[in-house]
């Protein structure tokens, strides 16, 4: 399993943060390789369609809301990959600190040998 995770300070309040990235449909806006999105709004438990740019091509995705808690904390799992999100958010000072955890739990053969041949470098340039 690969794993990468970044820390920073945003200067905007954290609820301007969380209205970012608590809107799949602005996705396309900020997130890096992030081409399309088809949700009705998170929440928790709740799947959305994604296109995004891969190494090889463009590729569908179908993801799973895991974990939500209003302007703190936002957890999203692709159901076909394995590959997971993780968002954590704080008031600090007149900002945001902002948690961030890429990476992927591979549970298909072609997704294993993904992850163990490019798996952290590809998140960590996704980050």
């Amino acid at each position: 399993m690969s794993e990468v995770r970044q820390q920073a300070y945003i200067d905007a309040p954290v609820e301007v943060v969380w209205d970012l990235i608590a809107d799949a449909d602005r996705h396309p806006e900020w997130w890096p390789r992030v081409l399309a999105v088809e949700c009705e709004g998170l929440e928790p438990g709740c799947t959305y369609r994604e296109v995004v740019q891969t190494p090889t091509g463009t590729d569908e995705m179908k993801l799973r809301v895991d974990a939500m808690e209003d302007c703190k904390d936002l957890l999203i799992r692709c159901v076909n990959t394995g590959t997971f999100v993780h968002w954590t958010l704080t008031e600090a000072q007149d900002g945001t600190f902002v948690d961030a955890t890429f990476g992927m739990e591979p549970f298909k053969l072609q997704y294993r040998v993904f992850d163990l041949a490019i798996g952290r470098r590809f998140f960590r340039n996704w980050l």
